[in-house]
């Protein structure tokens, strides 16, 4: 039993003693820093990657800048989105548009009765009183009292 750990531990230290030995012949050897030609490599080394570094970092600000765009561009409404929007609008103007002509309409029907009415006033016939106007947003009260102070031409005011 002596026999065979002896024998063990012998070859092991025998086997540490080669891999040893084989490691310092074959091991390389550490490029040694002269000044001159090597000194201006390693110069124009670092140099490059101090360039690197600074294309890596405007890389990176890139990247995080269109991250971000494609975030907000996401965010945003897409045409489909915006079209129902115009589409509503549209219909909103439209019925301002028709409620504006209506309102017109009735403005236009109310001066054709005044200018009726002014004709016959002028032409000394009687006048019919009509139903009373149509509320078409102005007071009626101002108009009926400009239809009593109406002046046909200057002769008549000054006397």
């Amino acid at each position: 039993m002596i026999y065979a750990v002896t024998e063990i531990a012998v070859f092991m230290i025998g086997a540490t003693v080669v891999g040893f030995l084989l490691g310092r012949l074959t091991k390389r050897t550490a490029p040694k820093i002269v000044a001159g030609e090597e000194t201006a490599e390693l110069t124009a080394a670092q140099a490059t990657i101090k360039d690197l570094e600074a294309d890596r970092a405007a890389l990176k600000k890139q990247l995080f800048n269109e991250k971000e765009r494609t975030r907000q561009l996401a965010a945003e409404t897409t045409v489909a989105e915006h079209s129902v929007d115009f589409a509503e609008e549209r219909r909103r103007l439209q019925q301002a548009v028709d409620d504006a002509e209506a309102q017109a309409d009735r403005l236009r029907a109310t001066i054709a009765e005044r200018d009726s009415r002014i004709a016959a006033m002028s032409s000394g016939d009687a006048v019919a009183h009509s139903e009373p106007p149509v509320d078409v947003g102005y007071s009626s009260s101002a108009g009926t009292l400009a239809d009593t102070r109406i002046v046909f031409n200057n002769d008549e005011e000054d006397a």
